[in-house]
């Protein structure tokens, strides 16, 4: 089993968006540009926080690379797509429902045969629009080689108590026509207050009501050992392990730091698979991974070098078997 993946110079570009009603079951309008060939037998995921909408110049807290090139990370998201030969892909920190957004430069480069549902969510100032010349609105989105039937969302973190801030992250589930899995992905607020375990208990409810298995992905914050994490570890196996490794093998970072007054890097594993067992099939898990090569993992500095990745997290890829 690998658990890093490399990135080669890769190509494509785009994604579009359909905002997906809050709450119940939708019927989905449109999405893929031909029929789908059936369900596949490996679900090939990939999930990549791409820090699209994230502020701040170079050596700042917030800084994101390649943040005014938008293009230039929807072309790697598909490229690693037709590389990884990938029938799912979720991304968070997205920007999508308008053109020239990632979503729809993405949709663009993928071509025929996909389908994409987007979730908006607030930032801290309450706001979704994305900053600075960026098109559309901030949030999760799910693109499938297939066709989505249904889709459903939901903010899953709860009020700031203090009233301070405005920000809200869905979680988002789509149901694709033929497959077993239901591909679901969220985003989960970092540090340690209270809120973290109620929303983590809101995603785990809002997917635990589908009739199929589910595959969960996203950035989580926190290693999957964390005990934040843990209603979500005991209900699912997860790509990376618990213990922050894949599954046995050496472990790989999915999120890089630089603390500039240590002048040092930091590394952690936020991202993650968690995945259900379809009837039939005792261990799904064919591989896990992490595209390390495509996080940027140089010092964040004022004047300092170029970046030599599209985003401070890396993607994470998972391949289950689906019992089809």
């Amino acid at each position: 089993m690998r658990v890093t993946v490399r990135g080669a110079a890769l190509t494509g570009a785009v994604l579009l968006t359909a905002l997906v009603a809050v709450g119940g079951w939708v019927m989905s309008a449109g999405g893929s540009n031909r029929p789908s060939e059936g369900p596949p037998k490996t679900l090939r995921v990939i999930t990549w926080n791409i820090c699209g909408e994230a502020g701040g110049e170079r050596g700042q807290s917030g800084y994101c690379p390649l943040r005014d090139r938008p293009e230039k990370k929807a072309e790697k998201i598909a490229a690693l797509a037709r590389d990884r030969d990938a029938n799912v892909i979720t991304l968070q920190e997205v920007c999508g429902g308008a053109p020239g957004s990632h979503m729809a430069l993405l949709r663009s480069a993928l071509g025929p045969g996909w389908s994409f549902r987007h979730a908006e969510g607030a930032r801290p100032d309450g706001e979704t629009r994305c900053r600075d010349g960026l098109s559309g609105d901030l949030g999760v989105a799910v693109a499938v080689r297939g066709e989505i039937d249904r889709a459903r969302s939901k903010n899953a973190l709860p009020p700031d108590p203090e009233g301070v801030s405005g920000q809200t992250l869905p979680v988002l589930c789509v149901r694709v026509r033929g497959w077993a899995y239901t591909p679901c992905t969220t985003h989960i607020l970092p540090g340690e207050e209270p809120r973290v375990r109620e929303q983590i208990a809101a995603v785990r409810a809002f997917v635990r009501r589908e009739d199929r298995p589910a595959v969960l992905t996203g950035d989580f914050n926190r290693n999957a050992a964390a005990p934040q994490l843990g209603p979500l570890v005991s209900s699912y196996a997860v790509c990376p392990g618990a213990d922050g490794t894949g599954e046995g093998d050496e472990g790989a970072a999915t999120y890089h730091a630089w603390d500039p007054e240590k002048r040092a890097h930091a590394f952690h594993e936020l991202d993650h698979v968690f995945f259900d067992s379809p009837p039939g099939v005792a261990d799904p898990l064919v591989d896990c991974g992490v595209g390390e090569g495509l996080m940027d993992t140089t010092p964040n500095e004022p004047g300092g070098p170029e970046p030599n990745g599209y985003s401070d997290h890396a993607p994470v890829y998972a391949d289950l078997r689906t019992g089809a």
